[in-house]
């Protein structure tokens, strides 16, 4: 049934109720009548007298304001209590006949009276005005004089000072004379307390004498009565009441009254059926579209085509349904734009390797966005299976604690790094993130593809601590591997044995062969090297031509014996490079944990000089170093070390300089300084040797000093150029307590500044004590030294690291410079200079040998070059000609 058709039989129901009930008031009217007319006279006599005596108390409280505004403008109510009350006598007493109130009473803030005047009734009632509240009682019953008296009450508050705010409570009464003062016309007006007229409006003729109160009847006796409670709070019959009385005049006779009835009832009969029907058939026909256009919205999630017309039908009248339309209007728009921004939004999740999933608290998927074939391979419905089953096994128990923590409410988000089941050898790798829906029944997340980042993280990972060339560990794994082998050694009682190894004659095969076959050489012996050894053994690459290689767990010496005779065995083979053979050998240097030393640095030495005293007693040798204390060392390193102590005391170490060029410029912008010893007997010895030397003889801050300070002084000689001058730091000057405010006192003493000096440390240096070294060089930083990291990449520097040190420059090794040719070496390179970029940090090259390097370099970004190609290491006399004629003397 339509809401139109229920809408017309309740409207007939209506009228037929309405026709029925009037024809019975009208068959009845007119026993009613003069009771009805009686009562409309009754309620304008009422609205009258109650209008007129809201005038009097208007009046009255205007009086009350009046009084306290000249009170307290004269500021009485501030006094203290005696001086308070002779104020007031005085004030009240003052005003004479003038008075229209005949009694007055001053409450405090507790209610209790502080003053009093005219009335003892106010007084005598304590009881009465103790309860006393603002607007709480109008009228007081009792006397004054007279026990027939009522008073009307009118109380304001009065400002006491320290005591806060207080009440005057005015009385004034309700005599004859107002009563004759408030009737109108004929009207007889009486003020009845008890049952008896204490006053009239006619005089004294009517006082004391008995009037029936019957509030519920208008006639009494023929004459139309009307009593009123003075206080509308009390209606008790205790309470003063005024009773009026006029003369009733009937205005209809029965017959005129049932007429009227009849006719009211057919005319509103038909009013209800000419007006309501109508309107209710508008007002449920524009409902009908409303509830049509919703509908329709509904199942298409759209307009219709002719809701614009419908909305105009709707709003033809500004009333309820019509801002029911408006409103059904604006949620459309609302949905609509809801839609089409989630569209967008869609679209821009389509663009990324990301896909939406959501999930039930079991791990199933319950809807995924369509970017799940491309991010993750599967074209498959996935609806209702678990995520898990197309994880990797070991990523799936991963995947189903996460989702227990969640469901158990442990953890509000979670993240993990899963990879995905697949058949072949590529993994794919997602990053997810997951969290409870409000209502806690559903799980959302996203899933983002990441192998590339994962793979690039593991390249440079593998790339921070392994040699780019040959991939053996580097310094920094092989030093971690050494501690732990040591800890490890230390409770299980075990030997590690450490030894190093360094080719016999290398350099021949560089010089003769170039740098590309000699690497090509090193890849293949190190390859051999290594599957010649142990699986838990480790070779190390240490630089240059040398290897390390750490024999952990030894039962004995003899072990670690066994195990170097089968690495030169190795190498005594030929190697096949480039169609050439090669017979390489090596010396190396061994040393015994513990029976050689307990520390890995002192185990380092010592292998480090076994290996010297090897190569001291001809070459191609295996040394030992607990053999060396029978033979002491070899005549050679002995002379060496004998001459290069005498070299550092006569200052006969001196400096050469490297330019360092600007890449695309080829303009010179600062220079290396290099030590250089040339020994009169021994020849230029390389820093290679006597630079570990003087680390062993303790002579390494003597001869660092020799160089710091010629070189601030070679470096003022060319101040004028704005060349840069920069000075390797080893790790012992770098932590020295003094250091910044030393290397300070020299530079301002050689007339520099530190933004002319450039501080170079190795990057194993800068990361083996982190929060040290960050101190210290962000200490030389503030101080105005430019700092630059020397050797980037034979180390490792996490990002972050790398991003807390306050260095400005990074120094790519020449290990990568050298194998920029290959794709994996130019990549790397790329990858360190993408890397300083982005954290606004410079780039320099070392190693630049030719201008193809030069460059290639170049177009990768690198911002400043270092090598034989730009310019030879030469003294600073030469470097002078050099620049001012544009080609490099020899070293």
């Amino acid at each position: 049934m339509s809401l139109y058709t229920r809408a017309q039989r309740q409207l007939a129901a209506v009228g037929a109720g309405v026709g029925l009930l009037l024809a019975f008031f009208g068959w009845i009217a007119w026993d009613y009548t003069l009771e009805a007319d009686a009562a409309r006279q009754a309620e304008q006599l009422r609205q009258q007298y109650q209008a007129k005596l809201a005038e009097q108390r208007a009046y009255w409280q205007r009086a009350a304001q009046r009084l306290r505004t000249q009170i307290e403008f004269l500021r009485i109510g501030e006094l203290d209590s005696a001086a308070r009350r002779a104020r007031l006598q005085a004030f009240f007493t003052a005003q004479g006949e003038n008075r229209d109130f005949a009694g007055v009473l001053l409450l405090d803030t507790a209610g209790l009276p502080l003053f009093s005047l005219g009335c003892e009734a106010l007084l005598l009632q304590g009881k009465d005005l103790l309860a006393f509240k603002p607007g709480e009682r109008a009228y007081l019953r009792g006397h004054c004089a007279d026990e027939r008296a009522v008073y009307a009450l009118v109380q304001t508050s009065l400002w006491l000072g320290r005591e806060g705010k207080g009440t005057l409570v005015f009385a004034a009464v309700l005599d004859n004379a107002l009563l004759a003062h408030l009737a109108q016309g004929d009207d007889a007006l009486y003020l009845v307390k008890d049952g008896r007229v204490v006053a009239a409006s006619s005089g004294l003729g009517g006082l004391n004498q008995k009037l029936r109160l019957e509030p519920g009847r208008k006639l009494i006796d023929g004459v139309l009565q009307l009593a009123l409670p003075l206080d509308a709070e009390d209606k008790e019959a205790a309470t003063p009441w005024l009773v009026i009385r006029r003369n009733n005049v009937p205005l209809l006779s029965h017959v005129e009254l049932i007429i009227a009835v009849v006719l009211n009832a057919l005319l509103l009969s038909g009013l209800i059926w000419l007006g309501l029907g109508r309107a209710l058939q508008r007002h449920t026909a524009r409902l009908a579209l409303l509830s049509n256009e919703a509908e329709h919205f509904r199942a298409e999630f759209r307009r219709s085509a002719a809701w614009s017309e419908r909305l105009a039908r709707i709003c033809t009248h500004a009333d309820e349904i019509a801002r029911l339309g408006e409103t059904l209007d604006g949620l459309m728009d609302e949905a609509e734009a809801r839609q089409r921004e989630q569209r967008a939004y869609q679209q821009t999740l389509d663009m990324l390797d990301e896909v939406v999933v959501e999930l039930d608290l079991e791990g199933r998927l319950r809807h995924v966005s369509s970017a799940w074939p491309r991010v993750t391979g599967i074209s498959a419905e996935v609806r209702g299976r678990l995520l898990a089953d197309f994880l990797d096994p070991q990523d799936a128990a991963v995947f189903l604690s996460l989702i227990d923590a969640l469901r158990q409410h442990s953890k509000e988000h979670v993240s993990a790094r899963v990879r995905l089941k697949n058949d072949v050898d590529v993994e794919r790798w997602l990053e997810m993130r997951l969290t409870r829906s409000v209502s806690g029944r559903v799980l959302r997340g996203v899933l983002r593809d990441v192998t590339q980042n994962y793979l690039q993280e593991r390249r440079i990972t593998h790339m921070a601590l392994h040699d780019a060339l040959t991939g053996l560990p580097n310094r920094v794994l092989l030093e971690d591997r050494l501690k732990m082998a040591l800890r490890l050694a230390e409770r299980g009682g075990h030997k590690v044995a450490l030894g190093f190894i360094d080719l016999d004659h290398f350099k021949h095969v560089n010089d003769n062969l170039g740098h590309k076959t000699g690497d090509e050489l090193l890849v293949a012996l190190a390859q051999r090297l290594r599957r010649s050894l142990r699986a838990g053994d480790t070779l190390a690459r240490w630089g240059g031509d040398e290897f390390v290689v750490l024999l952990p767990e030894l039962p004995d010496e003899q072990a670690a014996r066994e195990v170097a005779a089968k690495l030169r065995a190795a190498a005594e083979a030929p190697l096949s490079v480039e169609d050439t053979e090669f017979n390489v050998t090596f010396s190396a240097g061994f040393a015994l944990y513990p029976d050689d030393a307990r520390e890995s640095e002192l185990l380092l030495a010592h292998a480090d000089r076994a290996m010297f005293h090897a190569k001291a007693q001809g070459r191609n040798a295996l040394q030992f170093y607990g053999d060396m204390g029978h033979k002491g060392l070899g005549r050679r390193e002995v002379y060496i070390q004998q001459r290069l102590v005498a070299a550092i005391r006569e200052g006969r170490i001196v400096n050469h300089y490297q330019p360092q060029v600007e890449a695309r410029s080829r303009k010179v912008t600062g220079v290396e300084v290099l030590a250089r010893w040339h020994d009169e007997a021994l020849g230029w010895v390389s820093p290679a040797t006597f630079i570990p030397m003087a680390e062993d003889l303790g002579l390494i801050g003597e001869l660092g000093e020799q160089v710091w300070h010629q070189a601030l002084v070679d470096a003022a000689g060319w101040r004028e150029l704005g060349i840069r001058l920069a000075v390797n730091l080893s790790r012992r000057q770098l932590f020295r307590a003094d250091f910044t405010r030393h290397l300070l006192a020299d530079v301002m003493a050689a007339g520099l500044t530190p933004e002319a000096i450039t501080l170079e440390i190795t990057e194993s240096v800068a990361i083996m004590d982190a929060e040290n070294s960050a101190e210290r060089l962000r200490e030389l930083q503030e101080a105005g030294f430019r700092l630059s990291i020397d050797d980037f990449g034979t180390g490792y520097s996490s990002l972050s690291q790398l991003h807390e040190l306050p260095v400005h420059e990074l120094k790519i090794d020449l290990s990568f410079v050298r194998r920029i040719h290959t794709e994996r070496g130019a990549r790397m390179i790329q990858t360190i200079v993408g890397l300083a970029h982005s954290l606004g940090l410079a780039t320099v090259a070392e190693g630049v040998e030719d201008d193809g390097v030069a460059l290639r370099l170049t177009e990768m970004g690198v911002d400043l070059l270092q090598g034989w190609e730009c310019g030879r290491p030469m003294p600073a006399d030469k470097l002078l000609q050099w620049i001012g004629a544009g080609s490099a003397p020899t070293d």
